[in-house]
């Protein structure tokens, strides 16, 4: 059994927890960016303001990582091919 009034002792650190470097170079300019602003919930349009202001850029104009609407359309298929069980009529 604890003693009372005694802290236990809590680690928040686990493997990968550690913010360093551009990540918390970013997490602090986000941070700033709320306080001034009093925006605690920012539109992406803000965090694209706040990653610019920061010198991030596209290294190819033009660029996307984002999956395109042939991509979203296979997914999206798949998915409904997974919930419709056989047999079921959908």
């Amino acid at each position: 059994m604890r003693e009372p009034n005694v802290p236990i002792a809590v680690s928040h650190a686990h493997p990968g927890s550690e913010i360093e470097g551009d990540a918390l170079e970013f997490v602090r300019a986000m941070a700033a960016y709320q306080k001034r602003y009093r925006r605690r919930y920012p539109a992406w349009t803000e965090v694209l303001y706040v990653l610019r202001t920061l010198g991030y850029a596209k290294v190819v104009p033009g660029a996307t990582w984002y999956p395109s609407e042939q991509e979203l359309t296979t997914e999206a298929q798949g998915h409904r091919e997974i919930e419709t069980k056989p047999g079921s009529s959908d």
